[in-house]
């Protein structure tokens, strides 16, 4: 049974398909909205080796990816100015990474790819294939967390967040941005969309959420919403084209019409 039923008080009997691709299915919870992979499609897994980030066209565009990560690491910090440490969870080949380092961030990124592993670190980048629980072994702790796209590629999303809690230091934050459960054309097609299908991303992702249920998921794992969207207006950080990068995104939010949900959440308890 899906872990919304144990974390956030759900029926477990308030479930109806979703999508369906081959033995790839999706099912909605009709209590909380999470859509979730099913359990017998969850042994259908995608290797994230060098063929993965060339097939993807992850090396192209890279100045703009990293200057729209620095923006997000921006919105994050925003009133928190002790902020000094970034670990990046799932940090590809480095974007993040490399934006923490053009703001004299400490950084570390982790990541299952030994391929994206060694690509950061060729660019004088930290990044480590190790995994959280090796960290919290290990006594690490970080002001801000980074789960680009990422969150979803977990089957228990809640046990993530709960590590994640036990790295951050006091009033620590995340920054968390996910597909959207909401998004228009994702919901009009279903399966024949790349989020639920074979040929898309439908085969590496295990969750899909909304800007209705994220905010409770990251409750009951020990956290508070303090951004939901992308703000408009910040008295830091600013220049003419983030300010027209976000205008834009926050619009689209409004209609669905986002692929991503954008969120920092806070550390309590």
């Amino acid at each position: 049974m899906y872990k919304c039923k144990e974390q956030l008080g759900c029926s477990g009997r308030n479930i109806t398909p979703y999508s369906k691709d081959g033995e790839l299915k999706f099912e909605l919870c009709k209590d909380c909205g999470i859509i979730w992979r099913t359990n017998d499609s969850a042994h259908i897994t995608k290797p994230y080796e060098e063929d993965y980030f060339i097939s993807k066209k992850y090396l192209k565009k890279r100045r703009h990816k990293v200057e729209k990560s620095g923006w997000l690491i921006d919105i994050g910090r925003l009133n928190h100015p002790d902020i000094s440490s970034v670990l990046e969870i799932g940090c590809s080949i480095g974007y993040t990474l490399e934006a923490a380092k053009k703001r004299n961030i400490g950084h570390l990124g982790i990541d299952i790819s030994n391929y994206a592993v060694d690509f950061c670190n060729s660019l004088g980048l930290n990044a480590s294939f190790t995994t959280l629980g090796k960290l919290k072994q290990d006594g690490q702790k970080f002001d801000l967390i980074f789960m680009q796209h990422v969150l979803e590629h977990f089957e228990d999303p809640f046990s993530t967040l709960k590590e994640c809690h036990s790295l951050l230091n006091n009033k620590g934050r995340m920054v968390i941005l996910v597909p959207n459960a909401n998004y228009k054309r994702a919901n009009k097609f279903r399966s024949k969309h790349r989020f639920y299908s074979m040929k898309g991303v439908g085969s590496e992702h295990f969750a899909y959420f909304s800007y209705a249920n994220l905010p409770k998921v990251l409750e009951v794992s020990g956290f508070k919403t303090i951004q939901q969207n992308y703000p408009v207006f910040i008295d830091k950080y600013d220049s003419p084209k983030f300010f027209v990068n976000r205008f834009f995104r926050h619009s689209l939010a409004y209609i669905n019409s986002d692929q991503e949900l954008f969120v920092v959440a806070e550390k309590v308890g």
